[in-house]
C-alpha cells in the first residue's frame, strides 16, 4: 500500500448526490481509523440528508452553500469547519454561484462499496 493519494486516484462515490472522491481510505492506503474525501457540488447540487455511524469533519475549501445538521441550518463558506457527530442527520446544498468544494475527514473510515 502507498501513503499518498492524488485526487485523480480517488475512488468515486455518488450514492448520496454530488461528486465525492474517497482519498485516504482502507482501500487506497490501508488506513484503519481515518479517511478523507473531497466533495464537489455544482450550483444547485446537493448531498441528500443522511446519517452514518462515523464522525465527520467538513472544511470548506471554496464556494458557499447551506448545510442542515440535525435541523440546524449552517451557512457554508470558505475556511469554515463543521463537526458532524456520529449518527447525526445532515446534508448540504450548493446555493451559491460557484462550485462548493468540501474536504471531509471521517473516523473511522467508511467502507467502500
Amino acid at each position: 500500500m502507498k501513503n499518498a493519494v492524488k485526487i485523480s486516484e480517488g475512488i468515486e462515490f455518488r450514492k448520496i448526490g454530488g461528486y465525492v472522491l474517497r482519498l485516504v481510505n482502507p482501500a487506497t492506503v490501508g488506513s484503519k481509523n481515518i479517511g478523507t474525501s473531497m466533495c464537489y457540488l455544482n450550483p444547485g447540487e446537493e448531498i441528500i440528508q443522511h446519517k452514518h455511524e462515523y464522525e465527520e469533519v467538513y472544511f470548506i475549501v471554496s464556494g458557499e452553500g447551506t448545510m442542515v445538521l440535525e435541523g440546524e441550518k449552517i451557512h457554508l463558506e470558505k475556511n469554515l469547519s463543521v463537526y458532524v457527530p456520529s449518527n447525526a442527520m445532515h446534508g448540504q446544498k450548493n446555493d451559491g454561484q460557484e462550485p462548493l468544494v468540501i474536504h471531509c475527514a471521517l473516523s473511522p473510515a467508511p467502507k467502500i462499496s
